[in-house]
């Protein structure tokens, strides 16, 4: 008899946000889903979500409305902008390879070995040969593994010389935070580096 097939948890980090208000400086843990299906969906939602922070996908495609999310082996959602219908894939960014668990991360990192695993994984993505209309959203579900913005503003001149065919990639934070990496925000004038960093609160 054929047992049912049990969905494997996925292990999450911890996403921590400093909320400062006037009398104080409180500390706000949030709690993700643990399914795979239910955390893309997660990321997939807010990342649609105009919600005036930093959002340079909204200045370039104008609107995410309408997600739909495909079928198992295929590209993750569809959604409608002001540039047509675009594919949404999605990526984690968890190098658990390099620091084992999650728990066992530091969140100390040379910033040069962490450009080179996200412009790896874009370029996993990008063998794969979707095609044109995809837009790749690399996410981190725990702060330790969140590529600081410094770092992502310099991918459009290390992805220069990849043959990339995806549309545009941004890096999405534990708390939706987004920056683009590909093909690069013109009216960003943050700073950029590959220096060491550590990450986390």
């Amino acid at each position: 008899m054929d047992q049912p097939k049990r969905e494997r948890k996925k292990p999450r980090g911890t996403s921590v946000t400093l909320q400062i208000g006037p009398n104080s400086v409180e500390r706000v843990e949030k709690e993700l889903p643990s399914g795979k299906p239910e955390i893309e969906l997660h990321y997939a939602e807010m990342f649609c979500t105009d919600n005036q922070g930093m959002r340079p996908h909204f200045k370039r495609f104008g609107r995410f409305d309408n997600l739909s999310a495909q079928k198992e082996n295929d590209l993750d959602f569809t959604v409608e902008t002001d540039l047509g219908v675009k594919w949404l894939e999605l990526a984690e960014f968890a190098p658990i390879k390099e620091v084992g668990h999650y728990q066992d991360s530091s969140g100390f990192w040379n910033g040069s070995e962490l450009a080179e695993l996200f412009k790896k994984l874009v370029k996993k993505k990008n063998d794969k040969l979707y095609g044109g209309s995809v837009i790749l959203m690399v996410y981190a579900t725990h702060d330790h593994f969140w590529v600081p913005p410094p770092i992502v503003r310099m991918m459009p001149s290390l992805l220069r010389n990849e043959g990339l065919t995806l549309e545009a990639v941004y890096m999405v934070s534990p708390h939706g935070t987004v920056v683009e990496a590909w093909p690069g925000d013109t009216a960003s004038e943050g700073p950029m580096g590959l220096g060491n960093v550590h990450l986390g609160v």
